[in-house]
């Protein structure tokens, strides 16, 4: 297939949100090619899963408690490989590993890089979407080597990302103010998307939430809930696939709220990783017009304390996030 010349890359995207003297431009898009990929590599073992042997359990548990798949291992091989190959890495924190990997890198300005390296595998049995999970940081100035405190003392992701394997596979990215979605050409092997920033569109009527635990949920989260679908005008629409990179995506494009509350009463206060799950989608959607809160306040201004830490997690356009903020009883300052 001939490339249209209205598309861009993420190459371009990189290069035009960053000038020739950008000492950090190099490692971004290093970093963004080891992302890109990887994409390539998990779509074409997706694709015929089923067929190579690579679905099911691996049989191990991670540091999470939760039973690998063998695509969760083949993500998180395939995806610290790349980043190493990349030399611009300076250490990989993974939902799959109990400590970061330190890498070798040879790049002036090495990046830190968070991953979910597969989301959503329990999706994998009913060939349902399933993503990986992108965030990177510049390290923090403190001499501290401790890979565990590179990522606590970071800022706020610099670039964040995700794949979606579906139908099609397509790469979110959101850079230096702006978010582009790109789609992988099976023919050319090229990412490929529009030259605009992409934002949630206006006057959503989607949520998406497992319903299963609305009864352990907070009053107030519970009323919401009712309110929305009865008494709301226009009123909303459940829509929930259970794979947080498939339910934010579709939000994106049609615009729609994502819920995942913490139980009430849980210690854990929520389920969801900051540092490689609400972290990027914060920012992905931050950057599309949006916000993300764990139903108190901005996610990225929450300063993790472990590097496994859980969160709740409100994600989607600015005016739902608002609302459901007012309704529960706790509006956003400024907002």
């Amino acid at each position: 297939m001939q490339k249209n010349s209205s598309f861009t890359t993420p190459f371009d995207f990189i290069m035009e949100k960053t000038s020739a003297d950008q000492t950090e431009r190099t490692s971004l898009l290093l970093v963004t090619g080891a992302i890109e990929q990887g994409g390539r590599v998990m779509a074409a073992l997706l694709r015929k899963g089923p067929l190579v042997g690579v679905t099911g359990s691996a049989l191990v548990r991670n540091i999470q408690g939760e039973e690998v798949q063998k695509l969760d291992q083949i993500g998180q091989d395939t995806f610290l490989s790349l980043f190493r190959r990349s030399r611009a890495v300076m250490s990989v924190l993974s939902e799959e590993a109990e400590q970061p990997d330190n890498l070798p890198y040879d790049q002036k300005n090495p990046l830190l890089v968070a991953m979910d390296p597969l989301d959503g595998s329990s999706n994998i049995s009913v060939n349902a979407p399933i993503g990986s999970i992108f965030a990177v940081f510049h390290p923090p100035l403190s001499s501290s080597t401790a890979p565990e405190d590179l990522f606590l003392k970071a800022a706020s992701p610099v670039l964040s990302a995700y794949l979606l394997y579906s139908v099609s596979t397509s790469l979110v990215l959101s850079f230096s103010g702006e978010t582009r979605v790109f789609t992988l050409d099976p023919d050319t092997g090229e990412f490929l998307g529009a030259d605009m920033p992409f934002r949630f569109p206006e006057n959503g009527k989607i949520y998406s939430t497992n319903e299963a635990y609305l009864p352990h949920w907070e009053k107030s989260l519970q009323e919401y809930v009712f309110w929305i679908k009865s008494e709301r005008n226009p009123a909303m629409i459940l829509r929930y696939i259970g794979a947080l990179v498939g339910d934010f995506h579709r939000n994106l494009l049609k615009g729609g709220i994502y819920l995942y509350p913490a139980e009430a009463g849980e210690k854990s206060s929520g389920k969801l990783r900051l540092l490689y799950e609400a972290y990027p989608m914060a920012h992905i959607a931050k950057n599309s017009g949006g916000i993300a809160t764990d139903g108190k306040q901005d996610i990225l201004s929450i300063v993790p304390r472990s590097i496994h830490q859980r969160v709740p997690l409100v994600v989607g356009p600015s005016d739902l996030v608002c609302e459901f903020h007012e309704r529960t009883g706790n509006p956003l300052p400024g907002r």
